[in-house]
Formats: structure tokens, C-alpha cells, sequence
């Protein structure tokens, strides 16, 4: 496997990625992450990097607070994981 192959799995790995978090957030809706999530706090004000683009808050989960959202997390890690894998082996 060349380098070139490498870059275009990892590349088809990200899209996954970000496919399976934003399915996950469809799917949960905002009422339930505002209940399982919790958001970091902004009271330090916005700069650069806290900055978020067109997906941005449809992306945006934080840190789980319950156990459906402990559950939630690792359902897309997983799931994640499990696609890179099959993306690397296959």
C-alpha cells in the first residue's frame, strides 16, 4: 500500500466520521443532546478557534452528562471505529 492509498483511506475515514456524527445528531435531536450534553462554557469569550463553520452547531455534542449520553458517545465511537477498520482492511 503507497502512501497515496494511505491519504485516501484516512480521507474516506474522516468523511465517515463526520457522516456517522452528524446521522447521530439527526437522529438524537437538539432537545436530547441539550439533556445528555453538556456544552463547554463561553463565558471567556469567542476567539478563532472557538469559531464554528456551516456544521458547527449541528456537530457540536460536548461533554456527556447522563447515562444516554455516555451511551450515545460510545455508540459513535464505536462506530467509527468499527468503519475505519473495515475502510483500512478492506
Amino acid at each position: 500500500m503507497g502512501d497515496a492509498e494511505i491519504v485516501r483511506r484516512m480521507f474516506f475515514s474522516l468523511i465517515s466520521a463526520f457522516c456517522i456524527v452528524f446521522m447521530a445528531s439527526i437522529w438524537i435531536g437538539p432537545q436530547k443532546k441539550a439533556q445528555w450534553f453538556r456544552l463547554r462554557d463561553m463565558s471567556k469569550g469567542f476567539w478563532f478557534f472557538n469559531r464554528r463553520g456551516i456544521l458547527g452547531e449541528s456537530l457540536r455534542f460536548g461533554w456527556p452528562k447522563t447515562k444516554e449520553g455516555y451511551q450515545a458517545a460510545a455508540l459513535m465511537i464505536t462506530a467509527i471505529a468499527v468503519t475505519t477498520y473495515v475502510i483500512f482492511i478492506v
